[in-house]
């Protein structure tokens, strides 16, 4: 029996008061009788609110006789039913030619706040294109998987700033010409005269800039702040600071933090107890235990050596027996075909994905549409040519490789120290790049005079409670993980969130962004997100702890 259909037939014969406490029947009338009040506040929100968040902008100081072509018109976005604002869209040279472009799609913001300064947004891969963000994260429209249409997105981070989502480098998603980066120097070298050109076009000198990024963007985001920085330029490269999510930002294994993943997701990971005293097997005697209990401390022993366990001398191979990581990859894809390394909670069916990425697999069902950015119409409305192939990630953006030193070596602590404001945040059911992977980079590096954090992340990070008039687009409230901030660096876990944070978790990522614009001093605050023009009330008491690790 359907559940809808045995809330109805609760209905019908009595109300909550009928049944016995705690028994199935008054557990399912109260569950019911919940429902219609949030059904009620919802809509009560909703025409409090009104529907529309996104609101053109009057009298634009960025339209003018050169940005006119870029205009996107956002009431005319194909299977878009709303208008979504100003903005614009196209390709730009990264220098003085025209052979070699990035694409970009620049939305204005209204709010006043946001009058000189601009976030710039980079999707990792290497190779992955920055419109995934756009459309299914931190957008101004929102087209998660298994949803119906796009909605327009309350948690925009546009709402908020003036905010780029950029296609980069070169043979990524719409750019054009050959790639040739060699490393992430060449990458922010061509990166600057692309955003030169940009901030010229559309007269933004002297803005505050913020980086900010997911996945590869942990080498992105550093290589191409801490460039800026260099260019002591603040007419174009004005840094301001830098947020980073589940970003790749040091050399450390994933097999050295496994185990330790597993074991507190085993509700996720059920493995049958032969596999489960392999693998445990496997983290001791390869010597990721040690290596974990040794160097995951606070302060840290000292630098961690550069070679890691469970691999050869030259450490291009695993040791026998130690790819511990590869072993609970095919176990977990035995037991759950539809499992998702960008969030590990996912299980059967795949839904459909507008963009063809759905559960970390290339998957469209028989008689889907092409993919999003694929279709004529869009490439048309965003000044694309006809003939550009958008895929969600393209190889050989690297032809040879990218031969950078990890971004924890020089890059992050540049940035920290000239800017005291970075952000690295990480979603604790990612397994792409796993948490614990992330705190022992930051264990393994040297800022501000003292190497790795001196005490353990323990602090909450809260997010405000506010008004979800649509279910299509609620966000949850509360604690929902620990922030740590130490010598201008802030550590952030992220529970309920996979890989992409901002589009697993808006509101987090949401106020994330007001916390490194300066809007808000610290993700302890208990003050209403800075757009709520309803003030909502807060609960009164401390907040507690964050929410550890795992």
């Amino acid at each position: 029996m359907r559940w809808t259909s045995i809330f109805a037939a609760l209905a019908s014969v009595a109300a909550v008061s009928a049944f016995k406490p705690g028994s199935p029947g008054h557990r399912l009338a109260k569950l019911q009788e919940k429902q219609a009040k949030a059904a009620e506040q919802r809509a009560a929100d909703a025409e409090r609110l009104g529907s529309d968040y996104i609101k053109r902008q009057e009298g634009s100081v960025f339209l003018n006789e050169k940005t006119e072509r870029f205009a996107v018109n956002g009431s005319q976005l194909p299977d878009v039913d709303f208008d979504i604002g100003e903005s614009y869209a196209g390709q730009l040279p990264i220098g003085n030619s025209n052979d070699t472009d990035l694409f970009f799609w620049f939305f204005p913001s209204t709010n006043e706040a946001a009058k000189e300064e601009v976030v710039i947004w980079f999707t990792g891969g290497p190779g992955c294109s920055s419109m995934v963000a756009l459309l299914q994260e931190n957008g101004p429209l929102t087209w998660q998987p298994g949803t119906y249409k796009p909605q327009a997105n309350p948690w925009s981070w546009h709402h908020l700033s003036n905010v780029i989502w950029i296609d980069q480098p070169v043979g990524t998603g719409y750019t054009t010409g050959t790639p040739t980066a060699r490393n992430e120097f060449d990458v922010a070298d061509q990166f600057r005269g692309f955003w030169k050109n940009f901030v010229d076009l559309f007269g933004m000198h002297d803005y505050k800039v913020y980086i900010t990024g997911e996945s590869y963007g942990g080498m992105y985001c550093p290589y191409i702040a801490g460039g800026m920085l260099d260019q002591n330029d603040t007419t174009y490269f004005d840094v301001a600071g830098m947020l980073v999510y589940d970003g790749l930002i040091g050399e450390v294994s994933g097999d050295i933090v496994t185990v330790p993943f597993v074991d507190y997701w085993h509700g996720l990971f059920p493995f049958n107890d032969s596999f489960s005293e392999q693998i445990h097997d496997q983290h001791e005697s390869c010597g990721y235990a040690e290596y974990f209990e040794t160097y995951l401390t606070y302060p840290p022993p000292g630098p961690q050596p550069s070679k890691q366990p469970g691999l050869t001398d030259d450490q291009s191979d695993y040791l026998a027996n130690c790819s511990v990581s590869n072993d609970v990859w095919d176990a977990i894809l035995a037991l759950n075909p539809c499992f998702n390394i960008y969030s590990v909670n996912a299980q059967c069916p795949i839904a459909y994905d507008p963009l063809g990425f759905a559960a970390s697999n290339d998957y469209l069902p028989p008689g889907a549409p092409v993919v999003y950015f694929n279709q004529t119409a869009v490439k048309q409305a965003l000044h694309v040519p006809a003939s550009a192939d958008w895929e969600i990630c393209k190889r050989g953006v690297f032809p040879h490789g990218d031969q950078s030193p990890g971004s924890t070596t020089v890059q992050i602590p540049k940035v920290v120290e000239r800017t005291q404001n970075v952000q690295l945040v990480h979603g604790s059911l990612d397994m792409v790049l796993l948490l614990n992977q992330t705190l022992l980079a930051i264990q393994n590096m040297t800022w501000a005079g003292a190497l790795g954090f001196q005490r353990e992340p323990l602090e909450p990070l809260y997010v405000p409670y506010h008004a979800n008039p649509d279910l299509g687009t609620a966000a949850g409230a509360g604690v929902f993980g620990t922030a740590h901030t130490e010598r201008g660096l802030t550590y952030m876990t992220v529970e309920l969130s996979g890989h992409q944070v901002p589009g697993f978790q808006p509101t987090v990522a949401f106020r994330q962004l007001e916390v490194l614009l300066g809007r808000i001093p610290d993700m302890q605050s208990k003050l209403p997100f800075t757009t709520d023009a309803n003030n909502t009330a807060q609960p009164d008491g401390p907040l507690g702890q964050g929410t550890g690790d795992n």
